[in-house]
């Protein structure tokens, strides 16, 4: 269904890894937030959805602002500098408190992912039609749709591990402290639910004493996934300078079209044929 000869594109690549690595800090991110706004914050399931709103107005506000920067700056510059604006907000995210303000951290570090958001999926796109011929259109966008997926499912399943980890090791030892038993510790290391559980149940004195380190065992967790993420969009920003073209569609004869392709002849076209074009645009 899909030749893998594609992904010996440098260019193909970087803007498909870009992609992937975007979609999994966020998608970690997401995991991680939702329940700080359930159980740190104490939203209810409608409240917490409406409190992520921020993501799609700022992610649809920048959108044809990044298309546009792209055409000025190239590609390279947009996606890496969109890279960078996600780290950046995963970073402002692992400093933030159980009890930041809304209209504060929280605002700023979804808005800095959502805009870094923006300027990284559409110039990325651009990039992977861009590299392909268009008899190879469809398995582009195929590939678009699939390194969301996979770099969403990533990073849920790392970012959560991660998140987990931290918290369950922070929880526990907070709970022995305050007296609970070992056993209480160990179930309420399963899941900031359980451990909220756990906390209510707790006699009236050392209730809120037992929230307290639920809330401050799940905040060190969330650090810990948001500096993962925030690696991880780094990283793939140093990649996109690297590998991404300057920009991803060249001018041929007046009209637009791909560049070649590295390392791939399709059918009907020759090496002398992408040599002669390559001439043209130099």
């Amino acid at each position: 269904m899909l030749d893998v000869r594609l992904f010996r594109n440098l260019r193909f690549s970087a803007a498909s890894g870009s992609i992937a690595l975007a979609f999994f800090g966020l998608f970690g991110f997401i995991f991680m937030i939702t329940q700080y706004f359930q159980v740190v914050r104490g939203y209810d399931p409608l409240g917490a959805g409406l409190a992520t709103l921020p993501f799609a107005f700022v992610t649809a506000g920048f959108s044809p602002v990044a298309m546009l920067v792209m055409r000025r700056v190239g590609t390279k510059l947009v996606v890496a500098g969109g890279l960078l604006l996600m780290s950046a907000g995963f970073l402002v995210a692992a400093t933030t408190s159980a009890d930041a303000p809304y209209w504060g951290k929280v605002i700023i570090a979804m808005a800095l992912m959502a805009a870094g958001l923006a300027f990284t999926t559409g110039p990325a796109t651009d990039a992977i039609m861009g590299a392909l011929p268009r008899a190879k259109a469809g398995a582009g966008s195929a590939v678009n749709d699939t390194t969301r997926e996979v770099g969403g499912t990533l990073g849920v399943a790392i970012v959560g591990s991660v998140l987990n980890s931290a918290y369950g090791a922070h929880v526990a030892s907070g709970l022995t402290a305050l007296g609970v038993p070992a056993a209480a510790g160990r179930l309420a290391g399963q899941s900031v639910v359980a451990g909220m559980n756990v906390a209510a149940a707790l006699p009236a004195p050392l209730r809120s004493a037992g929230v307290s380190v639920v809330q401050s065992a799940f905040m060190a967790g969330l650090h810990r996934g948001s500096f993962v993420a925030a690696c991880a969009a780094f990283a793939a920003a140093l990649v996109a300078l690297v590998l991404l073209p300057s920009r991803a569609r060249v001018e041929v004869d007046g009209t637009a079209g791909t560049e070649p392709s590295v390392g791939l002849t399709e059918a009907g076209e020759s090496l002398p044929a992408l040599t002669s074009v390559q001439g043209r645009v130099g």
